[in-house]
């Protein structure tokens, strides 16, 4: 009877850790996918702004809305500058499919001398899940939240 109970506590406290790692390595995704927005390569007329490439490998190619999320991102950061802050609001799931709700606040700074500031502030849910020892957003929602805005109108 003692070693059923051991073994059930060691079960138990092994998923705990495997709960664990698997919600860093989910926030570490995020991390990177907001960092992607925001970063800046090269000088002058050469500045490249945001990396779609690495914001797009924290999804599954076979997302629903995987195409139109792509050309979200890049009409996006080709038009204005973005910063992000993100704060998780619920998380669950286990070691190979994860369900998290982040209150993501995007700002997009026009590019044009005193253009305009715009801010979104949404609940984003994506579902997580493991391929090939690498987690993936399977699903987004609302795809529409990273679309350009029209900063011009």
């Amino acid at each position: 009877m003692r070693a059923i109970v051991r073994s059930a506590v060691l079960v138990s406290i092994a998923s705990a850790f495997a709960c664990a790692d698997a919600h860093d390595d989910v926030i570490e995704v995020i991390t990177s996918m907001a960092g992607s927005l925001t970063e800046v390569n090269g000088i002058g007329d050469s500045v490249v702004r945001g990396n779609v490439s690495r914001f797009m490998s924290a999804f599954s190619k076979d997302m629903p809305g995987y195409g139109t999320l792509e050309m979200n991102v890049t009409a996006l950061v080709r038009q204005a500058e973005v910063s992000s802050s993100i704060q998780t609001v619920s998380e669950d799931g286990d070691d190979q499919a994860r369900s998290i709700d982040l209150d993501w606040v995007l700002e997009v700074r026009s590019l044009q001398e005193d253009g305009p500031i715009v801010r979104r502030r949404e609940v984003i849910h994506c579902e997580f899940r493991k391929q090939n020892k690498h987690w993936k957003i399977v699903s987004l929602k609302p795809i529409d939240f990273f679309a350009p805005p029209k900063l011009g109108q």
